[in-house]
Formats: structure tokens, C-alpha cells, sequence
């Protein structure tokens, strides 16, 4: 079953690039609204029902991550911790045991965003919980299978010189010198995006309309294709098994202009951006052409049921059919108690 599912998810990518789609005409997408409100109805029992997605307030996932840009592969350490409805963090660490450790936090706390960018040195991987209000992620382990110690936080990079790159992801006067509450606006709305991503993806929730706009067929199998359509921003297409109604794949369009994905990848704060909008990791890009929109596909596998939820322990992302980044989520939590200073800096 996992190899069908994936063979299905691989030929819907190529249908996606070719765009063998077989589409509701233009003057029936009014129409159709009844019929993409039906098929997600359905989606949501087929992964646990109204009653039990509606009662989760909070959800925490742990895994790891391997992400490439470019000729450089990534691998680590990957949290998600989410509290409905404005409230999102995600904790990332990176490094080799007896190395330099990397650490990334991105917070969204309603209207408010921070983050955290540190290097330190440490015996392994120790984990985000005694830092700054973190999860309770343990990572992996450290020297002989021992957890290491959290490495010391470095200090954040100071903006780069006319010219210069910028030290720890944060941007150089010479990039076109952007106001730092622009920059801040920017990032509100990409985990805004990032944050309304992670509610469909795993528990089918959204506030914008959502149409069906034709079938996905392959000999594999055939997938009806639901578009959700946020007030701002790129719509959202949802591919969904018509034999068992779990979501298989997520596309958007987006990024005209040098592709997709920024040097880290689709990592943090590479939810994604509105066309034509710089974003803070701008910068040499794979799998667009100038002046061509992208696709950014997200395929879901390996489904596990959590406190009666289907979730997928799968992730994977890429652009334009060539995958850069893989989650292969060790744990799900539904509705933990997180702390109270989780997402406060």
C-alpha cells in the first residue's frame, strides 16, 4: 500500500508539471463550490471526523529534516509546535557530534514575530528544552548514544557592510537595504502562510473557500483536486485519494522570477512568498526560470493514526518536481500543554 501511494504521489507531480488535468469548465467553478465543500468534509472524516479535528487547540511534532540548495545537503533536528489559532514556532538544529551546533527558531505569536540565530559548540545534540521557552525536543543523541549538552548560544550576526552578505540569515545593507519593519511584515505574513499551510495539510481546517476543479488521473490512481482560496495571498491545491479521501499532495504557484526555495531550501520562513515580493532569503535559487512562475509541491505519505487522527509521518517538498527537503516525523502530540512562555521571547 505505502509503494502504491507513493507511485500515485510521484505520477500526480508529473500530471501537476504537464498539467494533465481534467478540469471543470471555467463557468462551473461556482457551481462547484457545494461539490469541493462535500469532498472536504469527507477528507476530514477519512482522517478523524469533525469532532475530534475541531477539538485540537494545540499540536507539537518531532523529526528530522534533510534539506539541499545547490550542491549543500542539510540534515537535523525539526520541531513544530502550534497553538490555534495565531500561534506558531518551529525549532530546527543542525550540526555533528563534537562540531559547531545551529540553531534556528522562527516564532509567530499573533501579530508578532522573533527568531533566534545562534552557533555553539557542544557534545551532541541536546535539544531546545532549556533555552528560551522551547519545547520539550530531545533530538538526537550526543557522544556513545549519550545526550550531548546544548551547545552556548553565539551572538547574532550584526547586518553585513555595503555589499556584504549577512551574518546568521539576517540581511545586508547591500541587498537592497530593507526597512526593518517591512522586513518584520514580511515575515508576519510568510508564517502567517506557513501556519494556515500546517492547519490544512494536517487537520484540513481553513477559513478560505474551497472549490473542486477537476480530476487528477493516472493509471495509478485518480485524485480529485480541491483549490482553496485565501482573501490574500496564492491559492492552495489540495489532491485528494478518491478511493480514501486522505490528501496525497499540496501545490501552489508562486515565485516568479529565480524559482523557488532560497538557499535553505523550503525550510524556515520559506513558506510560500507573494509574487513579485522579495523575501528574507533571497538569493540563488533552483527550479524556475527567470520570469516563469514555480510550482511548489508538498507530498504526504505514510499516514499514522494519533489520539484518533490519521497524520503524515512523511513529508517531502520540492519545486517544479525536483525534491530539496524530506520530514520524517518521529512523533506526533495532539493537544499538549506547552509552556506558558513558548511562544514569547
Amino acid at each position: 500500500m505505502k509503494i502504491m501511494k507513493r507511485s500515485i504521489a510521484a505520477a500526480l507531480a508529473a500530471l501537476v508539471l504537464g498539467a494533465c488535468l481534467v478540469a471543470a469548465p471555467q463557468a462551473q467553478e461556482a457551481a462547484d463550490a457545494p461539490k469541493g465543500a462535500a469532498l472536504l468534509a469527507e477528507a476530514r472524516k477519512a482522517i478523524g471526523g469533525d469532532d475530534k479535528l475541531r477539538a485540537v487547540k494545540t499540536l507539537q511534532s518531532k523529526g528530522v529534516y534533510k534539506r539541499t540548495a545547490g550542491n549543500n545537503t542539510q540534515e537535523g533536528d525539526v520541531e513544530i509546535l502550534i497553538e490555534l489559532p495565531s500561534k506558531y514556532r518551529r525549532n530546527e538544529l543542525s550540526g555533528v557530534a563534537g562540531g559547531p551546533i545551529q540553531e534556528r527558531v522562527e516564532v509567530l505569536n499573533g501579530a508578532d514575530v522573533w527568531d533566534i540565530n545562534a552557533t555553539g559548540f557542544g557534545g551532541g545534540f541536546g535539544g531546545f528544552g532549556g533555552r528560551r521557552g522551547g519545547g520539550d525536543f530531545g533530538g538526537r543523541g550526543g557522544q556513545g548514544g549519550q545526550p550531548g549538552q546544548p551547545g552556548q548560544p553565539g551572538q547574532p550576526g550584526q547586518p553585513g557592510q555595503p555589499g556584504q552578505g549577512a551574518q546568521a540569515g539576517q540581511p545586508g545593507q547591500g541587498r537592497g537595504n530593507i526597512d526593518p519593519e517591512r522586513l518584520k511584515e514580511l515575515q508576519r505574513r510568510q508564517r502567517q502562510t506557513e501556519l494556515a499551510r500546517l492547519s490544512l495539510m494536517w487537520l484540513l481546517t481553513t477559513d478560505a473557500p474551497v472549490v473542486w476543479v477537476g480530476t487528477a488521473e493516472s493509471p495509478e490512481g485518480n485524485a480529485d483536486v480541491l483549490e482553496v482560496r485565501p482573501a490574500e495571498g496564492q491559492a492552495t491545491r489540495l489532491f485528494l485519494d478518491q478511493a480514501t479521501h486522505l490528501p496525497l499532495m499540496m501545490t501552489t504557484t508562486a515565485g516568479f522570477g529565480r524559482g523557488g526555495g532560497g538557499r535553505r531550501g523550503l525550510g524556515p520562513d520559506a513558506a510560500v512568498p507573494q509574487v513579485g515580493t522579495p523575501t528574507p532569503n533571497d538569493g540563488p535559487r533552483r527550479g524556475g526560470t527567470a520570469g516563469q512562475p514555480i510550482t511548489i509541491e508538498t507530498h504526504l505519505s505514510e499516514y499514522k493514526a494519533v489520539n484518533g487522527i490519521k497524520l503524515p509521518h512523511l513529508i517531502t517538498r520540492g519545486v517544479n518536481g525536483q525534491t530539496n527537503e524530506e520530514w520524517e516525523i518521529k512523533s506526533f502530540k495532539v493537544n499538549p500543554s506547552l509552556k506558558a512562555n513558548t511562544f514569547t521571547k
